[in-house]
């Protein structure tokens, strides 16, 4: 994997500046392909993200950089080519991030403001006209593949409890040593008003899911019910009141702009809409042929379609719930107005060129447009079946096991020197439940669990997960410098590892020959991009760090 282009890497480089193509080039000026300047300065960011640390001293560190720097011009050299300054996705994601920050500038400027200040009366409605008060104590089982959801519902079906599936094949590290146990959630708890209404709706017992993830798929179980004083939920109600108002700040503001545009609703295509999106549920909604031509909305002789609306709403990342026709008018409205309107009105007030919010969206377009042509270059033109699946792994077999699991107690702190008393402390023989309770910086649910925490992968904690795989049953070890702090653990217990059936691995096969299939792909994409700009390729060796040395 180490030469695919990190999506990371690429946010945090400085965009250069455009210059006409010639053979010479000022001192500062490294490399230059098309008409795209790589400083030197840039090169040293790009040295400094990629090999900093432990691979500070890697050889030709400098040439290395710079080679990663010229593929990601050829890259984009090769999507403008492609005409992809105009996909969808790129355009959308552009727009987002526009809207997003000519909010924030609004903010900024204090033409929209936020109410900061609420009482404990307003609190105390809120808090009981939402229910806030009733918790829900939830499991989890994450699996990677849907081959093991179904062996979560078999085991399930004959009679297993949910803690023990979920202790041993769930891949949460953190709730896995727990049964699952996330937690007691309240309806804050949630983003997404549909998993909101399936925890609460569901009966105590009942199962959820699956629910598709970015680490994979998620079946949930309900454990149990209670109801807290409005106390215990004050200030996570006021914060939550705050951001409310915030938000509503901005629908004022939105409603203010559609109202001055003059829209003009067609309400057989409200009606219509609602009940497509009614019909469909939690899933997507369905039209009959013409009807994404319908216009939902006159402003100005021009019409912003059924099309128009779908598009805007599946990219926002929250969307709104539905239930009226009214409900459906103001969102759509406010919908128009954040993506129509707003831009419009910013552009008037001069705040695309504002220094900071131009060079994000530069930055925010370059990613996309290098992620567009992995994904429609490499990507998408991954193909494979089966009987691949299954020569890959007799290929790899010694891949394909259950790692051994590692069980610790672990206490997590800021500095070092914390950590090296409190080891000193669970060396003596300490209270190291008590240890953990009081002084780990763990989630909450680990520390109620005396930071009880079983690893899976070691690959997955970093040099924590490999310090407990080479550590022994009862050994204290650490402190250990995390990405979050320094850690101190004691190894409570180990389980061997063991081999996988083909079934089993199925999933993790797939997924490792789509990333070798993907390497191979993209490193000769990039290949091939090289020799067809290999004549706007140009390096100024007599400039580089290394030619100076």
């Amino acid at each position: 994997m180490q030469h695919l282009i990190p999506y990371l890497f690429i946010a945090a480089l400085a965009l250069s500046c455009a210059q006409p193509e010639t053979q010479s080039a000022p001192a500062n000026v490294v490399a230059r392909v098309g008409e795209t300047d790589i400083t030197l300065d840039r090169l040293e960011r790009a040295v400094e993200t990629l090999y900093s640390g432990a691979k500070a001293q890697t050889p030709n560190k400098e040439r290395k950089a710079l080679e990663r720097l010229v593929d990601i011009e050829v890259l984009l050299l090769g999507a403008h080519q492609r005409n992809l300054q105009s996909d969808f996705q790129v355009k959308n994601t552009v727009e987002v991030r526009e809207q997003e920050l000519m909010l924030e500038e609004l903010y900024k400027r204090g033409v929209l403001k936020g109410n900061d200040q609420i009482s404990n009366d307003e609190a105390r409605a809120y808090f009981d006209r939402y229910r806030i008060g009733q918790e829900r104590r939830v499991s989890r089982v994450l699996v990677s593949s849907p081959m093991e959801i179904d062996r979560v519902f078999q085991r399930t079906h004959a009679g297993e409890t949910f803690a023990a599936i979920a202790s041993d094949i769930s891949e949460d590290g953190e709730t896995a040593t727990q049964g699952g146990d996330i937690g007691w959630m309240s309806r804050l708890s949630f983003k997404s008003h549909i998993l909101r209404r399936q925890v609460f709706d569901a009966e105590v017992g009942g199962l959820i899911g699956p629910i598709q993830e970015p680490d994979g798929y998620s079946i949930m179980k309900v454990v149990d019910e209670r109801q807290v004083p409005f106390e215990n939920a004050a200030a996570a109600v006021k914060t939550v009141m705050i951001e409310q108002k915030r938000a509503l700040a901005t629908f004022a503001f939105l409603e203010d702009l559609a109202e001055k545009a003059g829209i003009q609703e067609r309400t057989e295509t409200l009606t219509l809409l609602l009940n497509r999106l009614s019909e469909a549920g939690e899933e997507l909604p369905e039209f009959k042929q013409g009807e994404l031509r319908m216009p939902l909305f006159v402003v100005d002789g021009g019409q912003w379609t059924l099309d128009n609306f779908m598009n805007a709403m599946l990219s926002e990342r929250d969307q709104a719930e539905i239930r009226t026709i009214d409900d459906l008018r103001d969102y759509a409205r406010r919908l128009y107005a954040f993506k129509i309107l707003l831009p419009q009105h910013g552009r008037q007030q001069g705040m695309d060129k504002i220094d900071h919010i131009a060079d994000e969206l530069r930055r925010v377009k370059r990613e996309m447009l290098l992620e567009r042509i992995r994904q429609i270059e490499v990507i998408e033109r991954i193909d494979f079946d089966e009987k691949d699946e299954r020569a890959y792994f007799d290929r790899n077999k010694a891949r394909y096991v259950r790692p051994e699991r590692t069980s610790i107690l672990e206490i997590l702190v800021d500095d070092r020197d914390r950590a090296e008393s409190l080891r000193i402390e669970m060396e003596k023989g300490g209270d190291l439940d008590e240890l953990a309770r009081r002084y780990s910086k763990r989630s909450t649910r680990i520390r109620r669990a005396g930071g009880r925490m079983q690893l899976l992968n070691p690959d997955k904690y970093g040099k924590l997960g490999w310090e407990a795989k080479d550590a022994q049953v009862g050994e204290v070890v650490g402190p250990v410098k995390t990405n979050n702090g320094y850690s101190v653990f004691k190894v409570l217990k180990k389980l061997p590892e063991e081999e996988m059936n083909f079934r089993e691995a199925q999933g993790r096969v797939r997924s490792h020959l789509r990333m070798e299939l993907s390497q191979t792909m993209f490193d000769e994409l990039v290949a091939e991009l090289k020799r067809q700009y290999e004549e706007q390729i140009h390096i100024f060796e007599e400039n580089l760090p290394t030619a100076q040395s």
